[in-house]
């Protein structure tokens, strides 16, 4: 379950800077902090699966993928950790000693009993209020992808995919199959 802390208290990048590092997930969205607990093994499957996806076009010299944890400093996001952060190459200067400061191309969230309600309502309106151009929901137990797509000033839902399904971003396919094969449960 996340939790949100302090709930009167509005957090900085600095408050979070002096939290412990306990395993936790440490999230500070609007001013609230979020603690959510280390992910499941499914979720870092699912990651590992996505960030060798995305890796080929590091390889080409076509972008930069990270992945948990790795703080993102955005307006209202001070700091979030999607669970993968996608930049393209001219985004390069982003990319800074100890965070990304600034407003990535793609943004990847894996859902968990946790985080769902945060991923999907509130992650999601403060990375289209922030102007990230794509954002990835993947669903574990009901194996989907959701791929938004951001549209003057928000997200519209381009594809809802499910194992049968590809996805394709610029000239590299995902198959579902595969993302979601023998997964533990």
């Amino acid at each position: 379950m996340t939790l949100q802390l302090d709930r009167g208290k509005v957090w900085t990048y600095q408050d979070y800077l002096e939290l412990p590092e306990d395993g936790r997930r440490y999230e500070i969205i609007d001013g609230v902090l979020y603690v959510s607990p280390s992910p499941r093994q499914v979720h870092q499957l699912l990651s590992r699966r996505l960030q060798f996806f995305f890796y080929q076009f590091e390889l080409e010299g076509r972008g930069f993928v990270y992945n948990a944890p790795m703080d993102l400093l955005m307006p209202g996001c001070t700091p979030v950790q999607p669970d993968l952060i996608f930049l393209t190459r001219e985004q390069r200067p982003l990319i800074l000693d100890k965070y990304i400061e600034g407003v990535p191309e793609l943004l990847v969230e894996i859902l968990s009993p946790s985080t769902r309600s945060l991923d999907r309502v509130k992650k999601l309106n403060r990375y289209a209020k922030n102007g990230v151009q794509f954002y990835l929901i993947v669903d574990p137990e009901a194996s989907t992808l959701e791929v938004f797509v951001h549209q003057a000033g928000r997200f519209v839902l381009d594809a809802s995919l499910g194992q049968e399904d590809s996805w394709t971003y610029q000239d590299k396919t995902l198959d579902l199959a595969a993302l979601f094969a023998s997964l533990p449960d």
